[in-house]
C-alpha cells in the first residue's frame, strides 16, 4: 500500500517489514522527531473507524517493557494506519527457524519476559488470543516484546471472548469452542515454551480439528521426553500450562514467572543434583508400582512407563 521513499504525513517510508493476515507493517521515519517507527496498515480499510480503532486503543491502554508501545493512530489520504514503537531485532519465529531448539535457560528467560507482559495485559482486562512466536519480537539486546493485538479482546464484565479466533497449534481447547479467557493465554504460553525447547508445538498437525481432538484427549508428550537436557521442574511448569482443565492450569501468568524465577535462582549444578536425587527417590518408590514422572500405576517389573514413556529403572 505504501512505497519506499513515499511521504505519509510526517512519516517517510523506509521499507516493508512484512505482511500478515490483518495488515502490512512498514519501517518509517518520523521526520519531526527524527526517530524510526513501525507503521501498521490494516488490509480492511473499508471498516468503520471505530472498528479500525479497536486494536490501537487496546494496545495503547498497555504500558509495559515487554509489550510493543502504541504511539498513535492516524489517517492520511483515506489510509488508516497505526504508529508503533520500532523494535530492532527478529521475531521469535525467525529465531526458531534458524536455531530449531533453544538452550533451556534462554527459553526460560524469554518466557519470563512474555509472562510479565501477559500478566500486565490481564491486569488491564485484556486477553491477547493469538500468542505465538511470530507475534513476539526479540530485540538485539534480548528484550522480548508482545505485538499484534489485532485479535485481542476486553474482558470487561464478561467471562470469556466468544469469537473463535487464533492460531490452532497455540490455541487452548476452550478457544476452539469460542470461549477464550485469561487461561487460554496461559495455554498459549505453554505451547511457545514447549516449542522453544522441543523444536515444535506440543500438538502439530495441518488439520486444526485433529489438534483439538488430541488436546481434548490429553495426548501431549512431556517435553522432557523429547529433550532430556531440560530440568524436571521446567517440564512440570510447561505441562501445568497445558493441562486440559482450566482449573488445573496456572491461574495467572505471574505464577509462571514466580516458578521460573525460583528455578533461575539456582545454579545449574544444583538443578542437576536435585534431578538426580529425584530419580534416586523414584527408584526407591518403585515398590509402590507408580511412575515417578506421571504418578500412574506401572505394570509389574516395567522398565518404561506405558503412559508417559519415561524410564523407571
Amino acid at each position: 500500500m505504501f512505497l519506499q521513499g513515499q511521504k505519509v504525513g510526517k512519516y517517510e517510508i523506509l521499507r516493508s517489514l512484512g505482511s500478515g493476515g490483518f495488515g502490512t507493517v512498514y519501517l518509517a521515519k518520523d521526520t519531526w522527531l527524527d526517530i524510526k517507527v513501525a507503521l501498521k496498515v490494516p488490509h480492511k480499510q473499508s471498516l468503520e473507524l471505530f472498528k479500525l480503532l479497536k486494536e490501537p486503543r487496546l494496545q495503547a491502554a498497555l504500558n509495559h517493557p515487554n509489550i510493543v508501545r502504541m504511539l498513535a493512530a492516524e489517517k492520511e489520504n483515506r489510509v488508516f494506519f497505526m504508529v508503533m514503537e520500532y523494535i530492532k531485532g527478529k521475531t521469535l519465529e525467525k529465531i526458531l527457524e534458524r536455531e530449531k531448539i533453544l538452550d533451556w535457560e534462554l527459553a526460560v528467560d524469554y518466557i519470563r519476559q512474555v509472562a510479565a507482559g501477559v500478566d500486565h495485559a490481564h491486569k488491564n482486562k485484556i486477553i491477547h488470543r493469538d500468542l505465538r512466536p511470530s507475534n513476539l519480537m526479540v530485540s538485539e539486546e534480548g528484550t522480548v516484546k508482545i505485538t499484534d493485538f489485532g485479535t485481542s479482546a476486553w474482558m470487561q464484565n464478561v467471562h470469556y471472548a466468544s469469537t473463535r479466533i487464533g492460531s490452532p497449534p497455540y490455541m487452548a481447547p476452550e478457544q476452539f469452542a469460542g470461549k477464550a479467557n485469561y487461561s487460554s493465554d496461559i495455554y498459549s504460553l505453554g505451547c511457545i515454551f514447549y516449542e522453544m525447547i522441543a523444536g515444535r508445538p506440543p500438538i502439530f498437525d495441518a488439520d486444526p480439528f485433529k489438534i483439538l481432538e488430541m488436546a481434548q484427549q490429553g495426548r501431549i508428550t512431556p517435553p522432557r521426553l523429547k529433550n532430556p537436557k531440560i530440568p524436571r521442574q521446567v517440564d512440570e511448569i510447561i505441562m501445568r500450562c497445558l493441562v486440559l482443565r482450566i482449573e488445573d492450569r496456572y491461574q495467572r501468568a505471574a505464577e509462571i514467572s514466580r516458578d521460573l524465577a525460583a528455578l533461575k535462582s539456582k545454579d545449574k549444578k544444583t538443578v542437576e543434583m536435585e534431578d538426580i536425587r529425584e530419580r534416586i527417590r523414584a527408584r526407591e518408590r518403585l515398590g509402590q508400582n507408580l511412575c515417578w514422572n506421571c504418578r500412574r500405576p506401572l505394570p509389574f517389573r516395567a522398565t518404561t512407563c506405558p503412559h508417559c514413556g519415561e524410564s523407571v529403572e
